[in-house]
């Protein structure tokens, strides 16, 4: 469906028209190397076409004919475009070759013997061909009654400004002050997490809402944590988890086991109050909803989730708070809003001629902020009464919202863009849904596909597509996330791909995708659907040469060489990787030819250069759009040190590089060129692995290098004054700009020599690093003498595996000190205790020391926050007057001889959260809960000396509030026989885990367990008892009243499960059973699971007796999607009667039967499982 969509013909034939007659161009056919009567006439031709294009815009939504006569041109278009590449390509080569000049000093026979001739001649029959091409478009304008200058007028460029205005928000005012007084109120309710749901149809303003609260400074405040995770149709309850936890850990996570998952996330919120938005629920399914809210309940009260949804079904699942539906603005508010976009803080009343009509095209945005203020950006500079009623009598509204799945509102907010905006926002449909994207990426994508005007140097186009990118910012085509990262409004992301149709798609969901006239494809992954996604491609013709490729990233491939003859790809402006073959596929000396390269490139496997003088020919230095390089060698020991150093002189870069890395460098030192201030827009540097090199380069003179990491360089032993860039006698200030530094690996290095500037007494230049506020030295076993003295900006130190630093301790005539006054978060591991004594404590916030084996007492630290010990054999005691009250998190591992604090000093710790003791504190016999009041996680494994836990007997009596504790497990307590009375008050606890406590033989005994316990783990707890009973011990646990119970693990404790599951206990919310290391089992009890209608996932893990599952009971599961069986050797088959229909995984790992039995096509019993979506068999995964 073309529609409105083929008005990006008229930008994209003004771009061909801007280039036809560049200065660039214009130089080519001068010297008679092309037909220039021929390109002038190709440009006469497309200004004819180009002033009926508006007009044809506007007949194709009712005139097949026209529609299918813009389709054909638009391809036409593309053509020309790839065309004029060529021909821009080569002039470029020429011009770095200088054969401009040999021109004019040669003969016209040149033109004729030359090796170029060919090429000049080959395109002027292309030029001729399109030319015949377009002109049959011409000629058919006048048969379709297509009028020159009908259309639009050519819009202005809208101001651009830096800052980013916040939206408008009228009418709203009394929604905002309700929301925030919830927001604000920590009032008790029966639920820790309070829910708020916004409804209502797309672009009234439910994301906006959501955000200013969730930005109001006092909202800020309140929350300990806060999150936003875009939902979408595509919900996903592993990425919203992740989301989630990366917000709240400021980490990134790599992990994508749910369970594993939910349970960081949820110690990670234990006792804190957050904030999270959940923006645009589609996902109507309760059970859904609350397995992922599993991990918010650890959170402290007064906590709240707001939610925004188009579905009312979606909002009446969360029934602890009403709904608020949003509903439409009045069309006076409308109209602010739109007059407030248009006119800016120009009051609209000194234009009374527009009001009336402004007041007509608000009524027309049928109460839609999105569309108000997008109408208000598209009328911004339009100050005349006919431009406004061009608008308000535009035919565009009049298209019909159902047929073209956008808004035509928003339709005409696209119609009104100047040409090179258009082209800009239509290439950005290729990102999906609620896709977060960073202006610097759109800015280089948009270079990358040369849809920004050529300028006289990358940093003035990168300036322009900053003004283009902001322009769409200002009219409200992107949206403002955070500080760095922005979207598009899901309907203003339907507008980009409607407009796009054709030559954009998005190899996504389950639809098909016509691939052939394509111009540009992404594809958003997902788990196990690659092959599935990328079937169009197989017979597509357009894949099959490339030769106007623009971007191409082969990260993460295992390819070993290029193709053949990359230097063809002469359009490419970014290739992520070029990978360096031994023999065959293409040389370093194919990257001549690709000279548009910018952004980011990796050479890799340069030991593979055969001779330094291919580097040469690789024409680094001419590079300039460039911003990051990386130049790896491989792994494998260097066989020719001089050519490896050869080979990295003769890829020197361009001066405007950002970021440099080299690996596996082999030469015994660097070439002159690193370090060399001229370098000035270096920021970061990375040297890894460049075994043979005994020094540094003179890193410290340049001026803008802000993070310095050097990695397992293993012949360095000294890093002497050229490190900081000693020129001769003098010495300008080094690592002026430096922040980060990090040593890692440095097996061989003895020697950190100061740069001889005699800061510590006063001297002319100051330290060597005066704004350095991050340094780590991790595995230097050899280094000696001390850190740099002064470091007046350090707030973070790491020392690792530094054994001898320092081993000179302060004696009673000699204080050595470090002055390092802003330091708050020191690491130390492996290394000597006198650094503690040469270091300020008393003001840091966290302190890890680990493995750190003549320590004996900690030093006072009055203000800390965070303290990690572990693997310090000979600690034997806290500081003289305890810890401090500021503590909120203690983790305690193998210290055996440390001395528990007394119960008056640990009363003192009322801030204390996370509570952490392992292998540790032998002293320790009994620990009373409850004397922690704002403990939210309590973990005490291998206390071998441990008897009794108890709770407190008032503990019962305030209302179950007092004691937030949520995550409790004991693991290896050999001593501990029993667990605390009245266990059943702790209605905080959502998981439980108790394991290899041998002597346990029963808990639970007075109450059962607690009521909003949802995750509990058995692990091989031999004695824990039936009753003389049977099942009554069991029975007393109350599993089937635990209403909230989703995860049950049990492990090495056989014959527990047998009676669980033949007296039916488990409960039927269960969602995740694993069952493990049962050396008895020889079936499953099918009674004891076929009520488990919930369950989801069900594993069942080195049970070498299991000889049977049953498969009547495991069709009654009618939710299990994922089964995975591991060595169980004695399993023979899967059940005859099939496995539940609503699986979509089944993994087989180590269960040798099973795996010859259903082998992939082979297998006798194949076609049994050949249904399900995802099965995985060893190490194969079949979808």
């Amino acid at each position: 469906m073309a529609l409105i969509g083929e008005a990006l013909i008229s930008a994209s034939v003004q771009v061909l028209c801007d280039r036809i007659t560049s200065a660039e161009f214009v130089d080519l056919f001068r010297h008679k190397k092309l037909d220039k009567p021929l390109l002038m006439k190709l440009n006469t031709t497309l200004l004819t076409l180009n002033v009926v294009l508006d007009d044809a815009e506007e007949k194709q939504m009712v005139n097949p004919a026209v529609r299918k006569w813009l389709d054909e041109l638009k391809h036409a278009v593309f053509d020309a475009e790839d065309l004029l590449d060529e021909i821009d390509t080569e002039a470029l080569r020429r011009k770095l070759e200088g054969e401009d000049q040999i021109d004019k000093l040669t003969n016209k026979v040149w033109n004729f013997l030359s090796s170029h001739n060919h090429f000049y001649q080959s395109m002027n029959v292309k030029i001729q061909e399109l030319l015949q091409r377009l002109e049959s478009f011409v000629q058919q304008k006048s048969i379709l009654g297509l009028r020159e200058g009908a259309g639009k007028q050519v819009s202005q460029r809208t101001p651009t400004t830096s800052l980013v205005h916040e939206p408008c928000f009228h009418g709203r005012d009394e929604v905002i002050e309700k929301f925030s007084k919830v927001l604000l109120s920590d009032d008790a309710s029966k639920d820790d997490v309070s829910v708020l749901t916004i409804v209502g149809m797309g672009g009234v303003g439910k994301t906006t809402l959501a955000r200013m609260l969730y930005n109001d400074d006092k909202v800020k405040s309140h929350f300990t944590f806060q999150a936003w995770a875009c939902i979408s149709e595509d919900y996903d309850a592993i990425r919203i988890t992740k989301t989630l936890l990366e917000s709240v850990t400021s980490k990134p996570c790599t992990t994508t086991d749910l369970n594993l998952l939910q349970v960081e996330l949820r110690e990670q919120l234990r006792g804190k109050k957050f904030l999270f938005v959940l923006d645009d629920l589609w996902n109507e399914d309760y059970t859904d909803w609350k397995f992922l809210q599993t991990p918010f309940t650890s959170g402290a009260r007064g906590s709240k989730v707001i939610i925004t949804t188009r579905n009312t079904n979606v909002a009446s699942i969360m029934q602890n708070v009403p709904i608020q539906y949003l509903e439409p603005l009045s069309n006076e508010d409308c109209w602010l809003l739109l007059a407030k976009h248009a006119f800016g803080n120009e009051n609209y009343s000194a234009h009374p001629n527009l009001e009336e009509i402004g007041k007509q095209i608000a009524r027309k945005c049928n109460g839609l902020p999105l569309v108000a203020q997008t109408l208000g950006g598209v009328l911004r500079c339009k100050k005349d009464s006919e431009e406004w009623n061009k608008v308000l009598n535009s035919s565009i509204w009049d298209l019909p919202y159902q047929k073209s799945n956008i808004l035509p509102a928003l339709g005409l907010s696209y119609h009104y863009l100047p040409a090179t905006l258009k082209r800009c926002f239509v290439y950005c449909s290729i990102f999906p849904k609620d896709y977060e994207f960073k202006i610097e990426d759109v800015v280089f994508l948009w270079m990358g596909e040369g849809l920004i005007p050529q300028a006289e140097n990358v940093e003035r186009m990168e300036e322009v597509a900053k003004e283009y990118f902001n322009e769409l910012l200002s009219r409200s085509l992107f949206q403002k996330l955070g500080k760095s990262s922005f979207t598009m409004h899901d309907l203003i992301n339907d507008l980009a791909v409607f407009m796009s149709k054709g030559f954009c798609s998005r190899l996504e969901g389950k639809e098909s995708h016509e691939v052939e006239r394509v111009r540009h494809l992404s594809y958003a992954s997902g788990d196990f659907d690659v092959a599935t996604k990328f079937k169009p491609l197989n017979g597509a013709k357009c894949t099959r040469e490339l030769i106007n490729l623009h971007h191409l990233d082969v990260r993460g491939t295992k390819i070993e060489e290029m193709p053949v003859q990359m230097g063809r790809l002469k359009s490419l402006r970014t290739l992520i990787a070029f990978v360096v073959g031994k023999s065959t596929g293409s040389s370093i000396g194919e990257l001549r030819e690709l000279l548009r390269l910018g952004g980011k490139l990796s050479i890799l496997n340069l030991q593979n250069v055969v001779d330094a003088r291919d580097a040469l020919q690789a024409n680094m230095k001419d590079k300039k759009d460039l911003k990051e390089l990386e130049l790896s060698w491989g792994e494998e020991d260097a066989d020719d040190s001089q050519k490896e150093k050869d080979v990295l002189d003769k890829l020197q870069p361009c001066l405007n590089l950002e970021k440099l890395t080299i690996r596996f460098y082999g030469g015994t030192n660097f070439p002159n060129w690193l370090g060399d201030s001229s370098f000035s827009n270096i920021q970061v540097m990375h040297l890894s692995d460049c075994t043979y090199c005994w020094s540094l380069p003179p890193v410290g003179r340049l001026p803008g290098l802000k993070e310095l990491c050097i990695e397992r360089m293993k012949s360095l032993k000294t890093i002497g004054v050229e490190f900081y860039g000693r020129n001769g006698g003098s010495l300008i200030q080094p690592f002026q700009c430096l922040e980060r530094l990090e040593f890692r690996g440095m097996e061989e290095w003895e020697e950190w020599v100061p740069s001889g500037s005699a800061s510590a007494s006063g001297g002319e230049y100051g330290p060597d690093f005066p704004r350095l506020q991050e340094l780590i030295l991790i595995g230097c076993p050899k280094l000696r003498g001390s850190l740099p003295y002064e470091l007046p900006c350090l707030k973070k130190l790491r020392v690792s595996g530094c054994q001898v630093l320092l081993d000179v301790k302060p004696t009673t005539t000699t204080t050595i000190s470090l002055n390092y006054k802003s330091l708050k978060e020191l690491r130390i591991e492996g290394c000597q205790a006198g650094l503690l004594s040469l270091l300020e404590t008393k003001f840091l916030s966290q302190l890890y020391i680990r493995n750190v084996v003549d320590l004996q007492c900690l030093p006072n630290c009055n203000c800390l926050q965070s303290l990690d010990l572990s693997q310090c054999p000979t600690l034997s005691s806290f500081p003289k007057d305890g810890l401090p009250t500021t503590l909120t998190s203690l983790s305690i591992y193998d210290c055996r001889k440390l001395e528990f604090l007394a119960d008056e000093m640990l009363t003192k710790l009322t801030s204390l959260d996370d509570l952490y003791i392992w292998n540790s504190c032998d002293s320790m016999r009994f620990l009373r809960l409850g004397i922690f009041p704002k403990l939210t996680s309590l973990s005490i494994g291998e206390c071998e000396n441990l008897e009794s836990l108890s709770i407190d007997e008032n503990l019962s009596h305030l209302n179950n509030l007092c004691f937030p504790l949520s995550s409790f497990s004991v693991h290896g307590c050999e001593k501990l026989k029993s667990f605390p009375k009245r266990i059943h008050t702790l209605t905080a606890l959502r998981s439980l885990s108790i394991g290899d406590v041998s002597n346990l033989e029963s808990f639970a005994e007075d109450g059962g367990l607690p009521p909003n316990l949802r995750h509990f783990g058995i692990k091989n707890c031999k004695r824990l008892r039936a009753s003389s009973s049977s099942a009554g011990e069991y029975c007393n646990w109350g599993l089937q009243a635990l209403v909230s119970l989703e995860e049950f693990r049990i492990r090495g404790s056989d014959h527990v499960l047998e009676t669980l599951l033949k007296e039916q206990l488990l409960p039927t919310t269960l969602r995740r059973l694993n069952i493990s290391f049962l050396s008895t089992l020889k079936s499953l009890d099918g009674k004891g699971l076929e009520h488990l209608t919930s369950l989801q996932v069900l594993q069942i893990t080195s049970c070498p007796s299991l000889e049977f599952l049953p498969g009547e009971e495991l069709q009654h599961l009618t939710s299990l999607q994922n089964l995975d069986i591991r060595r169980c050797d004695s399993l023979q088959c899967l059940p005859e009667e099939g496995l539940p229909p609503s699986l979509q995984r089944l993994s087989i790992y180590y269960c040798s039967a099973l795996e010859e039995r259903y082998k992939n096509k082979t297998g006798q019993d194949w076609a049994k499982i050949s249904h399900i979506p995802c099965v995985q068999i060893g190490n194969e995964v079949i979808i």
